[in-house]
């Protein structure tokens, strides 16, 4: 995945300007810097949701993008919400939900779940495309320490056994480290790559 971007104006007023950034499979990198500097619209960008920008996106990788909340189907219940939404077979969402720890969860609604267990079963719905690069925008973000921790190890274990790459929003200046990812810093009007 390589984008090449020439700007992003919002509102009359160009938020992104000039930057370059490529990650392929295997590697891994977290864009930081202050709110509203930027890092969700250039992973909106990346991840094809937002396609008002210019410059020139290439690459043919598959993505799966973790979004701050779950962005679950509430009127489905768990094993649902993983084999629906990207047409895996049922025995693999079983293995995937197993893997994050919600097994004996599938038949339950998001809305019996934690928020934890909402991020988890995020996470496994994620995994089921067999991405080749993980898009993850602040999916940590309200959650305790504690689940936090967890969290971020899941992530690791899952993108080490699947070999993916990661793109990593977030605010959190010791997240990049924990997930061996390599820390890119958003800076300056308009924002760009600082290093």
């Amino acid at each position: 995945m390589r984008i090449e971007l020439n700007e992003k104006v919002f509102g009359g007023r160009v938020i992104l300007g000039p930057l370059a950034l490529e990650v392929e499979r295997g590697q891994r990198v977290a864009l930081l810097g202050p709110s509203g500097i930027g890092k969700s619209t250039l992973l909106r960008i990346i991840a094809g949701l937002d396609r008002d920008f210019d410059g020139r996106l290439s690459g043919d990788d598959r993505l799966a993008v973790v979004f701050q909340e779950p962005v679950l189907l509430p009127w489905r219940k768990a094993l649902d919400n993983i084999t629906i939404p990207t047409g895996c077979d049922t025995a693999t969402a079983r293995d995937l939900m197993a893997q994050v720890g919600l097994s004996g969860h599938e038949g339950q609604f998001p809305r019996q779940m934690s928020l934890g267990q909402q991020r988890r079963l995020a996470l496994a719905r994620a995994f089921a495309v067999r991405p080749d690069i993980l898009l993850m925008d602040e999916p940590f973000a309200s959650l305790d320490a504690e689940t936090a921790a967890r969290m971020i190890g899941l992530t690791l274990e899952l993108l080490e056994r699947s070999g993916a790459g990661l793109i990593h929003v977030t605010h959190d200046t010791g997240e990049p480290a924990r997930l061996a990812a390599r820390p890119l810093r958003l800076g300056g009007s308009p924002a760009v790559l600082l290093g």
